[in-house]
């Protein structure tokens, strides 16, 4: 469910990079029939699936940015509607005050404008609607470990160096972020946080630093 940037290939259309369910969000979405939900990034409608197999929504839209990613998606039932395109063109044809959440899932790093975006989509959310976002964090030991011993700012396919990010976040940015475009009751966790004592123990001490990438979810005044 990650928002490919157009230096993707469609070779990795067809990799798993399109199927995960990401239930980590989809948990974020109470149960209620009446939930319309905005998946931005779809990729081929596995999330969506998740969702209407959970009963957490009636209806499911989808944003892919890869054709035939869309295509895919176009293909399953759980989603509604399937619009194929720059999420940054896109955002300001949707319906205003329509959904009751929106699952950004890894996408907003893929932007030129993550900040004008997130408030445009804020304003396609009803009052007291819920935007669900993973987000890397920059700020964390492996990535800091390979500045200093490696001395390099190495690109990768995936994780927090993915070639194709074009913005980076720590903590106090993308609380900004959600901030700055109007959000409230802003929640900042990490993402599948281990649950090994261990663990627990380690991020009392080095908190972020031991985070790849944050859990967000925020809601829109009421």
């Amino acid at each position: 469910m990650l928002y490919a940037h157009p230096m993707q290939t469609e070779s990795q259309t067809e990799s798993s990079y399109y199927r995960h369910e990401r239930p980590e969000l989809v948990a974020c979405v109470e149960i209620a029939l009446n939930n319309c939900v905005l998946d931005v990034g779809c990729g081929a409608g596995h999330v969506a699936a998740l969702i209407k197999r959970e009963g957490r929504a009636a209806t499911v839209w989808g944003i892919e940015l890869i054709e035939s990613a869309a295509d895919e998606a176009r293909q399953n039932s759980a989603l509604d509607e399937v619009r194929c395109g720059d999420l940054e063109q896109i955002v300001d044809t949707l319906p205003e005050a329509y959904f009751s959440h929106l699952i950004c899932g890894d996408v907003l790093e893929h932007l030129v404008e993550p900040w004008h975006t997130l408030a445009s989509l804020r304003t396609r959310l009803r009052p007291g609607g819920k935007v669900i976002c993973s987000l890397p964090n920059v700020r964390n030991l492996s990535f800091l470990s390979m500045l200093i011993f490696r001395q390099s700012f190495q690109y990768r396919e995936h994780g927090v160096m993915d070639r194709t990010h074009l913005r980076w976040f720590c903590r106090k940015d993308a609380l900004a972020m959600f901030e700055g475009a109007g959000f409230v009751n802003i929640q900042i966790g990490a993402v599948r946080p281990k649950r090994t004592l261990s663990y627990r123990f380690s991020r009392m001490i080095f908190r972020d630093w031991l985070t790849k990438g944050f859990l967000i979810t925020a809601e829109t005044p009421d």
